[in-house]
């Protein structure tokens, strides 16, 4: 398993920039590609053990945020639009091969956010599933007017999520023309970690399942 990082410019990054880290195995090319979203700029590590479940199937990019932007001010925060375009731009160049979005808390947000963006702005780059993890979907209590995504939506949650009912979950169903699912985890959180396996069969299954092509 190999950790390579990428940078704008291939230098060291800024506290402005979006760094990434992609986790392949190279000597077997994936033949699925997944984006990942963390829930804060601190929060990489699930990601990290979930690779080494999902390979060589499934590579990872993980998404850094800026060190600038203030996480930590807010609980539950809402991705603005100057860290949308800073991550739209540093993951379009990644769409050599099929791919997923995978976000949480705020990731899952962004992830829509930055989906929408390819399958809108970018020819031949749009994702084959967004998977929503512990978040409410976008203007659940209010009108989202027509599906913004085509692609297949995967919500996750726990039962008894506070930050996440699932009311609101429910709500992703209506961002997308395309398939939905929800998954829901016993407990109030923490099921990336308590059920990390279970998580990742959800994942592999719903790549699988759409059968893209072999890698070359």
């Amino acid at each position: 398993m190999t950790h390579a990082h990428s940078r704008p410019d291939g230098g060291e990054t800024t506290p402005d920039e979006v760094g990434l880290i992609q986790i392949r195995q190279p000597s077997l090319p994936s033949s699925y590609r997944m984006i990942c979203f963390p829930s804060s700029r601190n929060s990489p590590l699930c990601y990290l053990a979930m690779a080494e479940l999902l390979l060589p199937t499934v590579e990872l990019l993980i998404v850094q945020y800026p060190s600038a932007l203030p996480f930590e001010d807010d609980p539950d925060p809402a991705p603005g639009k100057e860290l949308i375009d800073k991550v739209f731009e540093s993951v379009r160049g990644w769409a050599d091969r099929p791919f997923a979005l995978f976000g949480h808390r705020m990731g899952a947000e962004l992830a829509y956010e930055v989906g929408c963006r390819l399958e809108r702005e970018t020819y031949g780059a749009a994702p084959l599933t967004l998977f929503a993890s512990g978040r409410t979907a976008p203007g659940h209590r209010g009108s989202l007017g027509p599906p913004a995504l085509n692609c297949r939506v995967v919500a996750l949650t726990a039962r008894h999520d506070p930050r996440a009912t699932l009311t609101g979950v429910r709500a992703w169903r209506r961002c997308t023309s395309g398939r939905f699912d929800l998954e829901v985890f016993p407990g109030a959180s923490g099921y990336l970690k308590s059920y990390r396996r279970e998580v990742v069969n959800i994942v592999h299954d719903q790549l699988i399942s759409l059968g893209g092509p072999d890698p070359d």
